[in-house]
């Protein structure tokens, strides 16, 4: 997705007759049905298998493709263009392997690039760690020149924190989005915590945000209400937004002057949407006090569901919410600021930051087909409400447009009513409230892209890799 990948598409005719690709298929014929479908533990045979993840083990850099190897603890890089740049096919034996010196004792889930392009965190359940991407010369622009196998080294994160403390995973992690600072990676761990670490002192965190206990200085918008994890509240996902202009008070600061920060959005399995503002560049030891939980609107007795699973901010002005539910529930929630009659708002005189407290207005609710629906009276011996964790992707190109992966497949969604909001805000309308008559006008379109599990009692298992999106420019 960062650049042109050759002339048109042709790409595409001979990948899949790659080496990479013959022997990733070759493995995948030769797997034992019989072992595939056998249950972890027979201990309780009539309990259900443990859900599996949707793995993300691919990304693209420069018109070259990377595939995690688990077996070998290294990225399988093949060029997606010829060796002059252009549209040709390169050779269908070739590709380099990055090979980690110090390989991650955890199996690998998902991998992120990170904003700077030089690293990539290598993410499991029980830990992860940072691969530093090698130096690139010669005529190709290869990694060392071209050498078949290159060895690269790993920096383990946190890696003290989850050998001693063995029955805590790694729910989330992301790049802090910053170019400009040293990398760093949050990770949101099952304690219901939020920590910050830097490369440079990977094994220290340089901020943590505690979402599961309630201070005296955090801010509670309703009497009684505390975020706590009593009660099943823990958070479940993250996404920071774009930059914006914050009050040097919400760092604990003296002054009425403002700082730039990232706001970060924090998901809870119930629904809740908390908000926080993190700013490592002027605020580097301060984060922000967490806000929340965010009003929504129009209220639902159900706040939208309870098994949410992921969120997505996407780059607009106001920021766009997408929540995501396992059940394939999508939530398009605009992020605009309280209004003066809002319930929460009561309360405002013994705490001037409820004034950021930003509400999210439900714009409109999609359900995701994961799988066909069964006809009714139909025997089927299989739940028919088939449910999975679902991950949200960014389009790296259109900021108004996302995918979904999730185990039955790969949808993608686009806001088409975007323009008309911006409109609609421009034009200084008081009655926020009609936004939901504006979303009648327009709906957003939904694309089942790939489809891996047609019905809900569908035995055949796809292996998944991930997502990359690249583009192709006619010029």
């Amino acid at each position: 997705a960062e650049g042109p990948v050759g002339d048109g598409e042709l790409w595409q005719t001979w990948l899949p007759n790659h080496v990479v690709f013959l022997r990733l298929r070759e493995g995948l014929k030769n797997q034992s049905p019989t072992e595939a479908e056998k249950p972890a533990s027979s201990s309780l045979p009539s309990s259900p298998p443990p859900q599996l993840l949707t793995r993300n083990v691919v990304f693209g850099l420069g018109g070259e493709l990377f595939l995690w190897d688990g077996e070998d603890s290294s990225f399988l890089v093949v060029r997606l263009r010829g060796p002059s740049g252009g549209g040709e096919e390169p050779a269908l034996s070739q590709y380099q392997r990055l090979l980690c010196i110090n390989p991650p004792l955890f199996e690998i889930y998902q991998v992120l690039l990170s904003p700077t392009q030089h690293h990539v965190a290598l993410i499991g359940i029980k830990g992860l760690m940072v691969l530093e991407l090698p130096k690139r010369w010669g005529k190709n622009s290869e990694f060392e020149g071209g050498k078949s196998t290159v060895n690269c080294s790993t920096t383990p994160v946190a890696e003290r924190f989850f050998t001693s403390s063995t029955s805590l995973t790694l729910k989330h992690a992301a790049w802090y989005p910053s170019e400009i600072l040293d990398p760093h990676v949050v990770l949101l761990t099952s304690d219901n915590v939020i920590r910050i670490y830097s490369l440079r002192e990977p094994q220290t965190p340089t901020n943590v945000i505690i979402l599961s206990e309630a201070e005296e200085e955090s801010l509670v918008l309703n009497k009684g209400r505390a975020y706590t994890a009593s009660l099943g509240e823990t958070a479940v996902a993250f996404d920071f937004g774009p930059l914006a202009a914050v009050p040097k008070t919400l760092f604990g600061q003296n002054g009425k002057d403002e700082v730039v920060a990232y706001p970060l959005y924090i998901l809870y399995e119930n629904g809740e949407t908390f908000l926080t503002y993190i700013s490592l560049l002027h605020s580097p030891g301060n984060i922000g006090k967490l806000l929340g939980p965010l009003p929504m609107h129009p209220a639902a007795e159900d706040n939208y569901g309870y098994d949410a699973c992921a969120v997505l901010c996407l780059p607009c002005v106001p920021n766009i919410l997408v929540i995501a539910t396992e059940s394939g529930m999508l939530y398009h929630c605009v992020v605009l600021e309280g209004e003066e009659e809002d319930d929460h708002t009561s309360e405002k005189s013994w705490d001037s930051r409820i004034d950021l407290i930003p509400s999210l207005y439900v714009f409109e609710c999609v359900e995701l087909e994961l799988a066909l629906k069964l006809a009714s009276g139909e025997d089927d011996p299989f739940d028919s409400d088939f449910s999975c964790p679902v991950k949200l992707h960014r389009d790296p190109k259109c900021p108004s447009r996302y995918h979904c992966t999730h185990e039955a497949g790969v949808h993608s969604v686009g806001l088409t009513w975007i323009h008309k909001l911006h409109k609609f805000l421009g034009s200084d309308e008081e009655d926020k409230d009609s936004l939901q008559e504006l979303s009648t006008e327009q709906k957003c379109f939904v694309e089942h892209i790939l489809c891996t599990k047609p019905l809900p009692c569908s035995q055949l298992q796809f292996e998944d890799f991930g997502l990359y999106l690249t583009f192709w420019d006619p010029r």
